[in-house]
């Protein structure tokens, strides 16, 4: 994988937990973050989600103009990556990212 695909990579699956450990789980004493990461010849995918109170009504992630969505575009940009986001008002958030092989290796 190149460095162009594994930083960015790297800083979602931080980002991510990171998020939910400062937000999700307000108002309550436990919850649980899980992460997921598969990679076969097709290609990567990375889950990350929570179940945690969720995006509010309207919110959108990464929220435009934030570190996190230059990280994003970043991703998406090197890797070709898509993102899906999933998320309602109490019922938490997933957050899938999809990306080629051939399009995270590094360039010969």
């Amino acid at each position: 994988m190149s460095i162009d695909v594994a930083m960015p990579a790297g800083l979602v699956a931080n980002e991510l937990p990171t998020n939910s450990l400062k937000h999700a789980f307000s108002g309550r004493e436990r919850g649980t973050i899980t992460l997921q990461s598969t990679a076969d010849q097709r290609g990567c995918c990375v889950v990350i989600a929570d179940d945690g109170v969720g995006l509010p009504e309207g919110a959108t992630w990464p929220k435009p103009g934030k570190l996190s969505a230059l990280i994003v575009r970043s991703l998406q940009q090197n890797a070709r990556a898509s993102i899906d986001v999933q998320s309602a008002p109490g019922q938490g958030k997933r957050v899938t990212i999809n990306f080629r092989c051939d399009d995270a290796a590094p360039a010969t």
